[in-house]
């Protein structure tokens, strides 16, 4: 998760925002989406597969392990290459040379002499190099495992967010979430680049403290998306926003390999490409990257601490809380602006203007 900027942080300390308000700070805008979180207009959509569980009474918004097997391929992919260059390409090239020479060595001897060489002189640094190769992916995991999902109780409507290593939760109303879509811009070494942030930020009454969540999107529609698709979740329920997310495991390898071989009887894949395929697969030990996927799934999802699992249980709906009047009001409004072809843009600028000409 990136950090917020720190004077957007001021920000959110001194003023609080409104739904449809534009800031800027000193690198970049922020358009705030929330509190009173209306529609947006966009397609809802889980895009990168955030969403861990989606049921009738919570929505858990966290990591799943979508890639962790291709993480895992590169792993074994670049410890093969070490492991092959040095076991193999190197000691066979120099037998030749050696055997091919005016000496003329014997090969298998040039060759044997050649493996004894890079296993007691070279070994070390061919461990330290598959250690690097491993670290990157059970740091990520061990990383993850840090933290739960941010849990959205649709009929509580009330959000529960765990700050990264705490077991003391956070719950905030839902009306009163903060979340933003920002663009920073800055400079690189060949010109200037642009990152987009889909942002939201609870308080924690207890400290005195605002916690910011911060996950890079492609596009400020991106973030809008995967933001109204949480919305529409708390406001309409499961039915109107994506499904559960699916993980990575076994079963994946499993369908990607009769997905290729679909490919080929329906000739969209050459028998180049199965035979790449299997090749790729067996240099890169079959199926275990993506046991390596479950294991990353299974280890990483923390269980919630009692106190949150009897906050999570379901509610005669007679105990459901109720938006708020402001909230329904002001949805009506922005929702008759959609009919009429406005986008949630057009309409907060039109009703900033006619507030400023007012005034």
């Amino acid at each position: 998760m990136a950090k917020a900027p720190a004077d957007l942080e001021v920000y959110l300390k001194n003023q609080r925002p409104s739904a449809g308000e534009m800031r800027s700070f000193a690198t970049g805008q922020a358009w705030f989406l929330a509190p009173l979180p209306l529609p947006t207009g966009h397609a809802p959509m889980d895009l990168g597969g955030s969403f861990l569980e989606v049921n009738d009474t919570y929505l858990d918004v966290g990591q799943s392990n979508f890639n962790k097997a291709f993480q895992a391929q590169l792993m074994i992919w670049g410890l093969m290459s070490v492991l092959i260059m040095s076991f193999l390409v190197v000691p066979l090239s120099a037998a030749t040379m050696r055997a091919f020479s005016i000496y003329q060595l014997d090969f298998w001897q040039v060759f044997g002499e050649g493996l004894e060489f890079i296993a007691t002189e070279l070994g070390l640094i061919i461990l330290f190099i598959a250690v690097l190769c491993v670290f990157p992916v059970i740091r990520t995991t061990l990383q993850k495992a840090r933290t739960r999902p941010m849990r959205f109780n649709r009929q509580r409507r009330e959000v529960c967010y765990f700050p990264s290593g705490s077991d003391e939760p956070i719950i905030q109303p839902w009306e009163e979430l903060v979340a933003w879509v920002s663009v920073s811009t800055g400079t690189t070494g060949e010109g200037i680049m642009s990152t987009y942030t889909l942002g939201m930020a609870l308080d924690n009454p207890k400290t005195d403290k605002t916690h910011f969540l911060n996950q890079g999107v492609l596009t400020p529609a991106h973030g809008l998306s995967k933001w109204e698709a949480i919305r529409v979740y708390m406001e309409k329920g499961p039915a109107f926003c994506p499904g559960k997310a699916p993980y990575e495991g076994r079963y994946t390898f499993d369908e990607k390999r009769e997905s290729m071989r679909e490919a080929y009887r329906e000739g969209d894949c050459s028998a180049f490409g199965v035979a790449f395929w299997y090749v790729r697969n067996v240099v890169t030990w079959w199926r275990f990257p993506y046991w390596v996927a479950e294991w990353d799934h299974r280890y990483s999802m923390k269980p919630m601490p009692a106190s949150i699992e009897q906050w999570s249980q379901p509610l005669p709906p007679a105990q459901w809380a109720k938006p708020s009047s402001a909230l329904l009001a002001q949805t009506a409004e922005i929702e008759k602006a959609f009919a009429k072809g406005q986008s949630f843009m057009d309409y907060f600028n039109s009703t900033l203007g006619e507030a400023a000409s007012v005034a």
